[in-house]
């Protein structure tokens, strides 16, 4: 069943009017499922009329929320890297994606190219969740430097190339129900010495994530997977 995602209005918006009607070709009465801005979910039948569409409410969803937040915090990668990133990051469960300028990035990115990136950038995340039937659309946000990061996490990592001897599967076991986590990927470039230190006053622990050297977009999924899986377990 098609799942969208709600604004504070009783209409649908105006994106996925245009997909219930003319790719869903859905019609009044076509049921679908809604999740409001707190992820709430509902079950509810179409009412169409003229080019707008609304929804009826008819019985509440069981939904599950994660017991513990998720963040990743990303090193601006070059191409359509960043966009892959939301696209699977989403589908992986996390809540929040901080898109942060580091020395090494490849593609660099300022505050004004971000204005112009971010509405695609929320549109991707959106549709990744729909498809996931996520209860809610993940925040993505961008900093211009590292050291702008807020660092309100229970438990900070960041994954380094050179530290092997600290796998990140046995850093997740210490994770405890309701703690916040933040995963820190850097760019094609890798992470310099002095973003290392950076990272380190602000509590971040090194960790690494395997044996081989791991592209930006596939160590961000790889350490995601490993989070989501171990964490399932644990709950």
């Amino acid at each position: 069943m098609q799942r969208y995602f709600l604004d504070n209005s009783d209409q649908i918006q105006k994106d996925d009017s245009h997909h219930i009607k003319h790719v869903m070709r859905m019609k009044t009465g076509d049921a679908i499922e809604v999740c409001d801005l707190k992820g709430q979910c509902f079950l509810a039948n179409l009412r169409i009329e003229n080019d707008s569409v609304y929804y009826d409410k008819k019985a509440v969803l069981n939904t599950s929320h994660k017991a513990n937040p998720i963040t990743l915090i990303q090193g601006i990668g070059k191409g359509d890297k960043n966009e892959f990133v939301i696209k699977y990051a989403t589908q992986f469960g996390v809540d929040h994606i901080i898109f942060v300028e580091m020395k090494r990035s490849i593609s660099k990115m300022d505050q004004p190219t971000w204005d112009k990136k971010k509405d695609r950038y929320h549109n991707i995340a959106e549709e990744s969740a729909r498809l996931a039937h996520r209860n809610l659309v993940p925040k993505i946000s961008f900093l211009t430097h590292l050291k702008l990061l807020d660092t309100h996490f229970d438990h900070g990592f960041v994954a380094f190339e050179n530290d092997r001897n600290t796998p990140f599967i046995d850093k997740i076991e210490a994770i405890k129900p309701n703690q916040s986590v933040a995963l820190l990927i850097g760019p094609e470039g890798g992470i310099d010495d002095t973003e290392m230190a950076l990272l380190s006053d602000k509590s971040f622990v090194s960790i690494g994530l395997g044996e081989r050297i791991l592209q930006t977009e596939v160590a961000c999924l790889y350490g995601l997977s490993l989070l989501d899986a171990l964490l399932e377990r644990k709950r």
